[in-house]
Parts: structure tokens; sequence; C-alpha cells
């Protein structure tokens, strides 16, 4: 079962960009898929992949792969997070992201304003802490166990977390 609360945030993201970056795509056909990570890493963790330009990747796509991760103490113990009794599933609370996404051809081009919205939109406007990770351009990004992924991308690099405005060196989440 996924957060219904984290679902619908990222249910509101494509509008969200379409509003920031002027886009004329269709709302209902920007989401690829969303759920619950089935392996990996993340496994468990709510995820969706946006993909702007067609639900089928291409190389210059605008998709990137969304993680949503519980927010917890620094060593993430598991006792200081609230289960819900009739399923064993954190209950709804703050999250932060990952963000996983081709790395642009260059600096200047549409999926490099595209990662510039959705840094805009999760740190600036969902006042969220969120990690990029671009993968080697011309290749799919992926994540194991999203939208049926065996494996994540090779060569993933951090961009590092960037934090909202007035925020900890701790990133807790949204």
């Amino acid at each position: 079962m996924s957060s219904p609360r984290v679902q619908k945030i990222f249910e509101g993201m494509p509008d969200q960009l379409k509003r920031l970056g002027g886009y004329t795509f269709k709302l209902s056909d920007a989401i690829v898929w969303q759920g619950r990570a089935t392996a990996g890493t993340h496994s468990g963790k709510d995820a969706c992949v946006i993909d702007l330009t067609s639900a089928t990747w291409a190389d210059g796509n605008l998709r990137a792969i969304i993680v949503a991760t519980p927010a917890s103490d620094k060593n993430n113990t598991a006792a200081m997070k609230t289960q819900s009794h009739a399923s064993g599933m954190f209950i709804d609370g703050s999250v932060s992201f990952k963000v996983y996404m081709e790395t642009p051809e260059a600096w200047t081009d549409a999926q490099a304003n595209f990662s510039r919205l959705l840094q805009q939109h999760i740190v600036g406007q969902l006042a969220a802490p969120c990690e990029f990770y671009f993968g080697t351009n011309d290749a799919e990004p992926t994540v194991q166990g999203v939208n049926g992924a065996g494996a994540d991308s090779a060569g993933l690099t951090s961009a590092g977390t960037m934090l909202p405005y007035g925020g900890v060196a701790y990133p807790g989440g949204v």
C-alpha cells in the first residue's frame, strides 16, 4: 500500500511543472508509473516516474524518477517512527526526496531547465530536502524496483542534498 499523502504530492508535480515551465503536455500522461519500489535500496518507499515528453523513454526526454524517503533520525532508528498497527507500514509523515535523471546534453538545454524546475518545485515550493542523482547522458535513468526496472542506472552521481531556505544541517522532510 502506498502512502496516500506522498502519492498526492507526486500527482500534483506535473501540474506545478506545467505552470512553472509553460509546458503544454497532457497532465494525465505525465505520470508514467507510481507506487512503492519493490526491490533494491528503495524497497518499500513511495516512488514515481514523471515524463513530460512521452511514456516511452528516449534520449532527451524530460523524465525523472522521484523517490520519497520517510524522515527519521540520523541512524534511521525504527523505534523513532510511528507504524500503523493494521498493516505494519509507516504512517504518513515527513519525507525528503531523491530525484534520478539523465545528465543533460548541455546545461542550457530543455533537460537542464526541467531539472531546475524540479528543484524549484521540490526545494522551493514544497520546502522539502532533495538530493539529485544524474546518470549518463543518452542512457535511461532507472531505479531498481521502480517501473519494472531490474537494476539502478550505471554511474549515478549525487549532486548533493539541497535544503529549503532556512533549513537546518540535517535534512528532515516536508
